[in-house]
């Protein structure tokens, strides 16, 4: 087993701050983004290249994860119509 690194042993932590960050500063992101881009309009060009690249990239490490977490929406959602049932028929 290779020795865990500093950076394996904290990528829970570090994740968990990027999100809480990105959650409070949303608002701020988007708009210096939205400035930027209007002052430069080939910004709004060179981020959609970059993001399209990125995604035919990574297409199926995506989608594999998109199905994963669709698969979990759908089994909760089961879940909860067959407690919703049961208590139905119960009653």
């Amino acid at each position: 087993m290779p020795e865990e690194t500093y950076y394996n042993r904290n990528k829970d932590a570090r994740c968990k701050y990027q999100r809480d960050y990105y959650k409070k500063n949303k608002d701020r992101i988007n708009r210096k983004r939205q400035i930027d881009e209007a002052v430069d309009p080939e910004k709004i060009e060179r981020r959609l290249a970059y993001n399209r690249a990125y995604y035919l990239k990574n297409r199926a490490r995506l989608l594999k994860r998109r199905a994963v977490r669709y698969q979990k929406i759908k089994e909760e959602r089961e879940r909860k119509e067959a407690e919703e049932n049961k208590i139905v028929e119960q009653a």
